[in-house]
């Protein structure tokens, strides 16, 4: 798969990612040029390792709205 963008909004603002698959598991997140951290499921839940370069990935509303917008992107999105 390769790298594609999503957008969320925390905290009142938009916040464009970009999101590079590592194995159809592991995604690692890019915020302006930085990697920030990677997410990856775990039992079905989204979880995130954050890379200290910005604190994005240590809100876990923020973990879980990436997660949504990965779940779209895969197909997982439930109704």
């Amino acid at each position: 798969m390769d790298p594609f963008n999503i957008v969320i909004k925390a905290q009142g603002e938009q916040i464009d990612l970009n999101i590079h698959p590592q194995d159809g598991v592991n995604f690692k997140v890019v915020y302006h040029g930085g990697l920030v951290g990677e997410m990856f499921l775990d039992n079905g839940n989204w979880q995130a390792e954050n890379s200290g370069h910005a604190d994005i990935l240590l809100d876990e509303a923020v973990i879980a709205k990436i997660g949504r917008e990965l779940d779209l992107v895969l197909g997982r999105a439930s109704g």
